[in-house]
């Protein structure tokens, strides 16, 4: 059998890298990201205690969470797309589809790229698997926590994405998404617009009850929600974080 675990990059180069989240980088300083979660990582999170637990944080992107996971004394499986797969770009037919993924690839190696520089610089051990949120492989072995961070919003099948994430977890799994205005409802809206054709990478918003929806049917039936602000480059940004505690007894992975 192959192994599932990426071979840790070597990369110093600063330039070479695009950081999703602003970090502060041993070695190498101050970092700006699209999202700063710097103090309001346990809100992000749930408020959920890692010590001690094995997680799967899927799109790790920078890797922000999961150093700050490592810190808190979990062991960690970061969870990401690489170049050789394609992301869920909505394919419109009023533009070039395929060169805008070529330059989505390119992106993606860079923020790969940021995700082992960091790595490195953390002297982190967290483990790496890179492939299709639709096909996680098992044989990364059972968890005790499943994180999406702000990342069913942008896959075409997030139940599927959760599912595939559920086959591991034997605990929690944590959802963070963006509030909608209407996030007392259990519809989620569809967002590419054919007028504007934005946006490319943006799929659905989800609200918590819809979430809940989700987990309930796969065995997570008890939940808390929580309600907070995050930083982003477009300034402080309405989210939510679901926590659903697994109710239906785990089946161990043979």
């Amino acid at each position: 059998m192959s192994d599932i675990y990426a071979k840790p990059c070597v990369v110093t180069n600063l330039a070479k890298c695009i950081f999703y989240h602003t970090m502060d980088i041993p070695g190498y300083g101050h970092v700006d990201g699209y999202w700063d979660l710097r103090g309001t990582e346990k809100q992000y999170l749930g408020n959920v205690d890692f010590v001690g637990k094995r997680v799967l944080e899927v799109g790790t992107a920078s890797g922000y969470l999961c150093f700050w996971m490592e810190q808190q004394g979990a062991e960690v499986v970061a969870f990401d797309l690489s170049p050789q797969q394609n992301w869920d770009i909505v394919p419109f037919a009023q533009y070039d589809h395929q060169a805008h993924a070529a330059d989505w690839r390119k992106g993606v190696g860079q923020i790969n790229d940021g995700f082992w520089l960091t790595h490195s610089a953390m002297k982190s051990k967290a483990k790496v698997v890179y492939g299709s949120v639709y096909d996680i492989p098992l044989e990364i072995g059972p968890v005790d926590i499943a994180t999406f961070g702000s990342i069913l919003l942008h896959v075409r099948d997030p139940f599927q994405a959760i599912y595939k994430a559920s086959l591991l977890t034997r605990e929690r799994i944590i959802v963070t998404e963006l509030k909608p205005r209407w996030h007392k409802q259990n519809a989620m809206y569809f967002q590419p617009d054919v007028k504007t054709l934005e946006s490319k990478e943006t799929w659905w918003m989800l609200p918590p009850k819809l979430i809940i929806s989700f987990l309930g049917v796969l065995g997570f039936e008890d939940t808390t929600v929580t309600y907070h602000k995050q930083m982003s480059r477009l300034g402080k940004t309405n989210m939510y974080t679901v926590v659903a505690r697994r109710t239906t007894p785990f089946k161990t992975l043979s």
